[in-house]
């Protein structure tokens, strides 16, 4: 009877251990599923002498560390999923913004580009062109952006497109650049009736 007794005393300290450790392990990210396991244990080794009357603080004590444990590890366990899935959306979404694969959103969201009237201008040995493109940043922090425009006739056929860049634009800050410089006579006189669009935007 004695020995009967010692050991349900032995199984609440055990318990009490083992849901002291566990919970600590719940904060731990790497090695936080062993928890789970002592959770278990803790309850069920508190549980036994709870039942037959024998050291009851103790037994008490794993109990609550048991259901702790699970609750600590389930909580940190989601906030981890959350942090992990938050950096993982925002690391794509930075993707999809270099690629040019978030370009409604950004054209949206981020920056406004106004597309001026196409210019052939005479020279005394060449003629020069110009499309003037106007980019501001309506974020809310430093970004450079790469805008694609093409260049469609009256079918909407595409007949170019071109690029400008801008480096470093404050919030609010715009600037303006100058598309289809280097093109053929022939293609700027197919551009003096085009209709312009922005296509993609990417932000850096």
């Amino acid at each position: 009877m004695e020995e009967q007794v010692k050991r349900k005393s032995g199984l609440a300290t055990a318990g009490l251990v083992l849901g002291i450790v566990g919970i600590v392990l719940s904060f731990i990210p790497i090695i936080r599923f062993v928890a789970y396991p002592l959770a278990a244990l803790s309850f069920i080794f508190g549980l036994i002498p709870l039942i037959g009357k024998k050291s009851i603080g103790k037994a008490v004590a794993a109990i609550v560390l048991g259901i702790a444990t699970l609750i600590s590890t389930v909580v940190m366990q989601a906030a981890t999923v959350k942090a992990v899935d938050t950096a993982i959306n925002t690391a794509t979404d930075s993707l999809n913004d270099m690629t040019g694969d978030n370009t409604d959103a950004l054209l949206k969201n981020d920056v406004d580009v106004t597309i001026g009237e196409f210019k052939i201008v005479k020279g005394d040995y060449f003629d020069s062109y110009k499309l003037p493109v106007t980019v501001k940043n309506k974020g809310k922090e430093k970004a450079s952006f790469l805008v694609k425009v093409e260049a469609v006739d009256k079918n909407g056929e595409r007949i170019e497109d071109d690029s400008v860049s801008v480096d470093t634009l404050n919030a609010g800050q715009s600037q303006s650049c100058e598309a289809f410089t280097l093109i053929t006579s022939e293609t700027a006189k197919q551009l003096k009736s085009a209709t312009f669009k922005v296509v993609e935007v990417s932000k850096f």
